[in-house]
């Protein structure tokens, strides 16, 4: 009996450390947008960042962030599969294909449909702030809702609410709706990794 205690135990402990590990890995990920994000306003406040080096920069970001991103979801996924033997895991495909079609639909939406509605915002600068808040909020929801069957990781989501509750306020704004959205983003993702640290310590603990 002594020894199928100290099993449990051990057992406890080492999925303690997975999840531990998984929720670093998902700190790690949002921890990546905030420092490519930290560095775009440290430069927005000292370079002209608007038009095509605002599109300049966050096209090399993207190319740079999202090949790492993709590397640490997988390997939270695998993770993820280790802790729930019920959940499978998918293959390298599968998993881009779910990740990067959410942002698809985000992408389409916040940066494509919502700015060509007049009827939105109160300025052209309202209108784009909302649909950068949107992109933002459809993106990651979709992304949380597909790769975790909306069960569990609930860290991420202050990365999509706080965007998605922030939408009426931005919607009044007649300047500076882009930029304030983006600290909410920052804001968001701030708390996530928070959020996400919280419970690697809570899992080492165990």
């Amino acid at each position: 009996m002594e020894e199928i205690d100290e099993l449990k135990n051990v057992l406890e402990r080492v999925e303690g450390k997975l999840i531990a590990a998984g929720k670093m890995y998902g700190a790690m990920n949002f921890g990546i947008w905030l420092a490519a994000m930290a560095v775009f306003y440290t430069l927005y406040g000292v370079f002209d960042m608007s038009g095509w080096a605002s599109a300049l920069y966050w096209a090399g970001a993207i190319m740079v962030v999202v090949p790492l991103t993709a590397r640490i979801w997988r390997r939270l996924e695998g993770l993820y599969s280790a802790v729930y033997p019920d959940a499978k895991e998918r293959g390298d495909k599968k998993a881009a294909f779910l990740i990067g079609l959410p942002w698809a639909i985000g992408s389409i939406v916040g940066w494509g449909l919502i700015p060509s509605l007049e009827w939105v915002g109160v300025s052209t600068d309202a209108r784009l702030g909302v649909g950068f808040l949107s992109f933002i909020a459809i993106s990651i929801f979709g992304m949380w809702l597909l790769m975790t069957r909306g069960r569990g990781e609930r860290e991420m989501m202050p990365s999509f609410v706080l965007p998605l509750l922030a939408i009426p306020v931005v919607w009044r704004m007649e300047t500076g709706a882009v930029v304030w959205a983006g600290f909410v983003v920052t804001a968001g993702y701030s708390f996530t990794v928070l959020w996400y640290l919280h419970s690697a310590f809570k899992a080492i603990e165990r």
